[in-house]
């Protein structure tokens, strides 16, 4: 993993136009992880050290079927560059998260080396 692992829009703004409005607004709010190693486990952590979610990439398999997003917006043949993966911001307690600095860690699943970094959400 050398290229640096990171996150966009970094900062992230709640009144983003592009991710849709509506009643299911949480829902359909995204941002994505860049230069991931093509088998990686994505975990997301507040600055008080609290796990917000973890999920794992897979290049070869990943095409965004797991957001709200994609599944509202899209035909379902969208493809994603390998090295992309799309977070919907829903904790693994089903809660949008909240405005504030987030870390996070990007651990290759075949070489076990880990990439940190961080990203904010102002709502």
């Amino acid at each position: 993993m050398n290229a640096e692992v990171g996150v966009y829009p970094n900062p992230y703004y709640g009144s983003a136009v592009w991710d849709g409005s509506g009643n299911k607004k949480e829902l359909l709010r995204k941002l994505y992880f860049f230069n991931l190693p093509s088998k990686c486990e994505i975990s997301i952590w507040t600055l008080a050290g609290d796990l917000v979610d973890q999920f794992e990439h897979d290049a070869a398999t990943y095409n965004g079927s797991d957001l709200e997003w994609f599944t509202t917006y899209s035909d379902g043949t969208q493809k994603f560059a390998g090295g992309e993966h799309a977070w919907d911001m829903i904790t693994k307690n089903e809660q949008a998260i909240a405005s504030g600095l987030y870390m996070f860690t990007v651990k290759d699943l075949n070489s076990g080396e880990v990439k940190k970094g961080n990203f904010v959400v102002v709502k």
